[in-house]
């Protein structure tokens, strides 16, 4: 099992806003604190997968993620609790994405283009993770439960690398 690393999924890797801040807007969502972190970006620039991942949802939120992709990595990782779990990664507020469910993607490969689709303030993807298990039917749970919609903060497993096409 290994420690998760994370690749910077788009470049100039820039932090608008950082995981968990409090703030009244995202309780019309259901939760206190923000559940994940802003990358800036500008319109149509293309966003990395930042693991070995498959293509799990495609969809489209028009009053809140807009367009969205959710990644759930192919391997277990470890982390500093020592819990074990595989990774959900959603990108949210994309103009145009690629990708299809079921799609296996590697460190590098596109996602889609950024944008500022649903309800956003301006460009950016909003990249939300989430600790996952996978259950005996296939479908998985969230492990984490916090008042960020039981997603963590991604900053101590950035590796300072950038997902490039292999």
């Amino acid at each position: 099992m290994a420690r998760l690393s994370l690749y910077f999924p788009v470049m100039p890797h820039a932090v608008n806003r950082a995981w968990g801040v409090c703030d009244p807007v995202y309780e019309a969502f259901g939760f206190s604190r923000h559940n994940g972190v802003d990358l800036a970006l500008k319109d149509e620039q293309s966003i990395f997968a930042p693991f070995d991942c498959r293509v799990t949802k495609v969809g489209m939120e028009p009053e809140g993620s807009g367009l969205y992709v959710c990644l759930l990595s192919r391997g277990r990782h470890g982390f500093d609790d020592d819990i074990e779990s595989r990774v959900e990664l959603t990108f949210m507020h994309l103009s145009k994405t690629w990708v299809k469910v079921g799609m296996s993607l590697s460190v590098g490969d596109l996602v889609a283009l950024g944008g500022h689709s649903g309800k956003t303030t301006g460009s950016h993807t909003h990249m939300a993770p989430k600790r996952v298990r996978m259950t005996l039917l296939g479908s998985y749970r969230d492990l984490d439960r916090n008042d960020a919609n039981n997603t963590f903060d991604p900053e101590p497993y950035w590796n300072g690398q950038y997902a490039k096409r292999r």
